[in-house]
């Protein structure tokens, strides 16, 4: 045996590699795994090279596919996970035969009626790859794929690191070199362009920036072969194919290929060190770049690499930690993504650089790849909105992928970061979870080379849910948790890249499940994707005239975000309010949302929506993943207007009927396997299509109509595991109620869906909302609820009868002054907005809660708030100790709480927690500098920087009102503007008020002197 050696040590270097012997001998889970990879390898080294050679190179005119369009017999889904994939696609030591055998209806394809000559075939508009399948599993379990990075030539270089056994190396020099041989001229896999198209979209199995991620660990495995002598001899592969070259020069080619650019994804190009947009795809083919410089000593490709780090760590990372694209999915993906890239470029950097800036001594960097994944958790689950997959899972313990990310995470901070505070918050992390993810250990490298905690301490730390209210602000996130941990999560904020037009949706968790199923995402551009389950009537929140204005392959309407207006918390109520005109251009836009512990389980919510200036509104509302039925009581069928909801307003217009309104025809009907239709009607298409009016209602069907003449109503979810979700709604006799179906992702579940719909200029919905456990029997339950007098035109009062006798009443009213409310208990006198009483059987008050009031008056019995809430003018900022000076102007500065501050240049506000440090100054939370930059051109009215400002603006709808609009743009060598627009994410119109030098860096900064700071709590 020989003693493995790396040159530049890219990824692991020699140090990690002892590390990871002395965790083999200590720990038994690393031994474990060990000894799997071991045996894996093993028989791998049992297969001759001419087989080898001969099943990769066979791959090469033949087409890759994940097989999404299901089976072509039963049209029954395939499953995608690897380990239940292998059980149905034909093993590689049987090559040449490539079968797929569907684990439904049995059939093994392809076969007579399904014959596939590696091009796979078209049955009904739709393309179906058995032999594509085949590719792809078994390219992905030998080069690395989608789901694992690190395939079985990054295992066999681990064996040779760990052994200096030299038949490791060479099997892994015999895999890079078949693979190198084919890379060039495939186009990716086919399940994401018509039959039969050329259009490039990746290389091999691997699909636009998958090949990044694959290439990062190739990369490590080249850095520590290339010093073998065998690298240098002739390529077998090439040669097999009639060309000429060595296995090193053939494998140099297959991390050079598809570099840099991203042909079939997102357009940038990181030649030069230029930044496009920042998105995950983009950081991809940065992290690729770093591995791909270090391997083959590229210093111009280290030097892009480095360079882009801050960018990243500043303009896709949010002051609260927050990544900029609309779906918490991504953000913890892409967190994988930053901790590589942090590691590259601190292995590529030199010393002088790491003292300038250290990628894991930043702060900001820390929130968001460990902290804020911890926050964020809802009852133990992940945040499902915008594309990610649907939140199935039922039960309260923390999901055990999302802590293992978390942990190894930590270990990286631990490990690397020059922060002696950063590497005592992430220890005392890892040791939180190490007992709960210790089993799940092993299936990365990073579980073997690097570190753990050690010593009896670890049984001593326990890892707990989060509790009470998170607020992630500058994102735009509020999740309210009750003291029973019944869950709810509001957006407010921006839309971005990966958003659903979700604004103001309620996604609500109570007995350990996402009640309010948000139906997620699945594929890219589908017919669900972009015309169905991105839309706002399916997700839990109002639309504002039918979404009429949303055109075709729209996702999203462009929004800059709202404004959180307060937040509360107690031990009776956990509340918020958030506004968001600005996404309908109307008058009011907004949503208060409490949760109420009314047992010992038991809560229910209480939400207020206000839709002031629309000509028509629709309140849509569905429950459960699962297959449920939804009962109406206190209604009264009426006919039926139209098949789908999109049919209901065509007739109301005295349009002639659309094509998808009737039985059988509606677009959710016809999703099925793969996210698309089962047949094709018109101009429609498999992908990238949408009807010209784009709003999702044409996929609500079996409509049906019913009025409620005294204005409320009881709607019932139940679930198959008799789960239930009761709906009891405050509204008019004149509200229309429909009653229908819609699709999940491909049609597999109908969900019954609700849509309340009113007319009336200004409307306010009032809706207790209370989950049901089905061994619920003897919980405290909400019994009615019924609408109360007001006098004040814009409150809504409402009395909440519990199964025990108590009543619980609200008041909510768009306008601040005294509401007063008849009740059965009296005249209750409300002096603010907001507030919430509840009453024991007998007539006494048991407890209240002043949300947004100075005071409450109910039988004589007056609760007032203690003190006014301070008002304060800013007359210092300094951004780089994270604190303000102030001046103030009414009340006392309390030693916390939730500020608002108020820009004195455009009134809008922005929201933080602050702390107390002397009379007159406060110490931010969270970062006042939005994100950074370096200038490229300026002049009076033109800022261009470097680098691209994604947390400024959507690249999809460049020039629209962004919130960095009237900002200041502070230079450390004294320019000084003031922003008017965002133009393009590199480019700012502003007031210049002091020249900027050329490649200035320069801040963005939230707050100056002159604006104003509100104490929200």
């Amino acid at each position: 045996m020989g003693t493995a050696y790396s040159k530049r040590g890219i990824y692991f270097t020699e140090d990690d590699v002892l590390i990871a012997r002395r965790n083999i001998e200590r720990l038994p889970r690393a031994q474990a795994a060990f000894e799997r990879m071991k045996q894996r390898c093993e028989s791998f080294l049992l297969l001759p090279d001419e087989f080898v050679y001969d099943s990769v190179l066979g791959m090469r005119d033949e087409t890759f596919a994940y097989g999404i369009s299901g089976c072509p017999g039963c049209g029954k889904a395939f499953p995608m996970e690897p380990e239940e994939q292998r059980r149905f696609i034909s093993g590689l030591e049987l090559h040449p035969v490539k079968t797929v055998t569907c684990p439904n209806c049995r059939t093994t394809f392809p076969n007579e009626q399904y014959p596939d000559d590696g091009q796979g075939f078209e049955r009904n508009g739709k393309g179906y790859y058995p032999i594509g399948m085949w590719n792809f599993f078994h390219a992905g379990e030998l080069l690395g794929g989608v789901r694992d990075h690190e395939g079985l030539v990054t295992k066999l270089t681990y064996m040779y690191m760990l052994t200096g056994d030299y038949r490791y190396a060479h099997k892994a020099i015999v895999l890079l070199d078949a693979f190198g041989a084919i890379i060039a001229g495939t186009i990716g896999p086919r399940d994401f362009t018509p039959f039969g198209s050329s259009f490039e979209i990746g290389r091999l199995h691997l699909l636009t920036s998958i090949v990044h991620r694959v290439k990062v660990f190739l990369a490590h495995d080249y850095s520590w072969l290339s010093d073998l002598a065998e690298l240098d001899a002739t390529s077998p592969a090439l040669a097999k194919l009639g060309k000429q070259g060595s296995i090193r020069e053939n494998i140099v080619s297959l991390l050079e290929e598809y570099m840099l650019t991203e042909p079939g994804g997102p357009e940038y190009d990181l030649r030069d060190g230029n930044l496009t947009n920042l998105q995950n795809h983009e950081s991809d083919g940065v992290r690729a770049m770093l591995a791909v410089g270090l391997a083959l000593g590229r210093e111009d490709y280290c030097r892009w690499g480095v360079q882009a780090v801050e960018a990243y760590f500043y303009n896709a990372i949010g002051r609260d930690g927050m990544y900029y694209e609309g779906s918490y999915g991504y953000s913890l993906f892409t967190g994988t993504v930053f901790l590589d890239i942090a590691m590259l470029a601190m292995r590529a950097s030199t010393e002088a650089q790491l003292v300038g800036f250290h990628p894991f001594a930043c702060d900001r960097f820390y929130r968001f790849a460990v902290e804020n994944p911890l926050r964020m958790m809802c009852q133990g689950h992940m945040p499902g909105y915008g594309d990610w997959g649907r939140d199935r899972s039922v039960g309260r313990e923390p999901d055990g992928k999302l802590l293992t990310n978390i942990y190894r995470a930590s270990q990286m901070f631990r490990q690397f970061s020059p922060s002696k505070e950063l590497r005592a918050k992430a220890e005392l992390v890892m040791r939180q979870l190490f007992p709960l993810i210790e089993e799940q250990l092993g299936g990365q490298g990073s579980d073997l080379f690097f570190s753990h905690p050690e010593g009896s301490a670890i049984e001593t730390e326990r890892f707990r849910l989060p509790a009470g209210n998170t607020l992630m602000a500058d994102a735009g996130i509020v999740i309210l948790r009750d003291r029973n941990d019944t869950t709810a999560l509001l957006r407010f904020g921006p839309n971005q890249t990966h958003s659903h037009d979700d604004v103001l949706a309620l996604h609500y968790y109570a007995y350990g499940q996402n009640i309010t199923a948000d139906l997620g995402y699945g594929i890219y551009g589908t017919n669900s994707h972009f015309g169905w389950a991105s839309k706002s009537i399916a997700h839990n929140t109002v639309v504002v005239n039918r979404d009429e204005r949303m055109v075709a392959q729209q996702i999203y309407k462009p929004f800059r975000g709202g404004r959180l207006t307060f937040l509360h918390e107690s031990a009776n109520v956990s509340a918020m309010e958030a506004q968001a005109p600005e996404l309908y251009g109307i008058d009011v836009y907004q949503r208060m949302v409490g949760i109420v512990p009314i047992g010992r389980n038991a809560s229910y919510a209480a939400d207020f929506f206000a839709v002031f200036g629309a000509e028509t509104a629709d309140y849509a509302f569905h429950a459960f993943h699962s297959q449920s039925e939804l009962r109406l009581a206190g209604t009264d069928r009426v006919a039926d207007p139209a098949w789908t909801l999109a049919g209901v307003d065509e007739a109301e217009k005295g349009e002639r009927q659309l094509y998808y309104d009737r039985p059988s025809c509606s677009y959710g009907e016809r999703l099925t396997t793969g996210e698309t239709f089962s047949e094709f009607m018109g101009d429609e298409k498999q992908h990238l299509w949408t009807p010209q009016v784009n709003n999702g209602y044409g996929y609500v069907y079996d409509l049906r109509e019913h009025r409620t003449a005294s204005g409320t109503f009881k709607a019932t979810w139940r679930a198959q595991d008799g789960c239930e979700l009761r709906l009891f709604g405050v509204g008019a006799a004149a509200d229309r109620l429909f009653s229908g179906l819609c699709p999940s992702l491909d049609g597999d579940v109908r969900h019954p869906i609700l849509v309340w719909r009113s007319r009336d200029a200004r409307k306010t919905y009032g809706a207790v909302i209370q989950a049901a456990s089905p061994d619920g029997e003897g919980e405290q339950a909400v019994l009615e609820v019924e609408q109360l007098e007001a006098d004040q035109a814009q409150a809504t009062a409402i009395a909440i009868r519990l199964s025990d006798g108590r009543t619980d009443y609200w008041v909510y009213s768009l306008s601040d002054g005294q509401v007063r409310v008849n009740t059965r208990h009296g005249e209750w006198m409300v002096d603010g907005r907001c507030a919430w009483m509840r009453i024991e059987p007998d007539g006494s008050i048991e407890a209240a809660e002043l949300l947004q009031a100075r005071q409450s008056v109910l039988a004589g019995v007056v609760l007032s708030t203690a003190a006014e809430r301070a008002v304060a003018i800013v007359r210092a900022v300094d951004t780089a100790n994270g604190t303000i000076t102030v001046h103030t102007v009414r009340g006392s500065l309390p030693e916390s709480g939730l500020i608002g501050i108020r820009s004195a240049r455009t009134g809008r506000i922005t929201v933080y927690e602050a702390t107390r440090t002397s009379e007159c100054e406060l110490r931010l939370k969270e970062s006042m500098t939005l994100s950074k930059g370096i200038v490229l051109r300026s002049d009076a009215e033109v800022l261009e920087s470097r680098y691209p400002l994604p947390l400024a603006g959507d690249c999809a709808y460049a020039g629209a009102p962004s919130r960095f609009d009237g900002k200041t743009v502070q230079g450390a060598y004294g320019g000084r503007a003031v922003i008017r627009s965002v133009r393009a994410l590199k480019l700012l119109e502003v007031d210049v008020i002091h020249p900027f030098a050329e490649r200035e860096p320069f801040d963005i900064v939230d707050i100056e002197p002159g604006d104003e700071v509100r104490f929200m709590s």
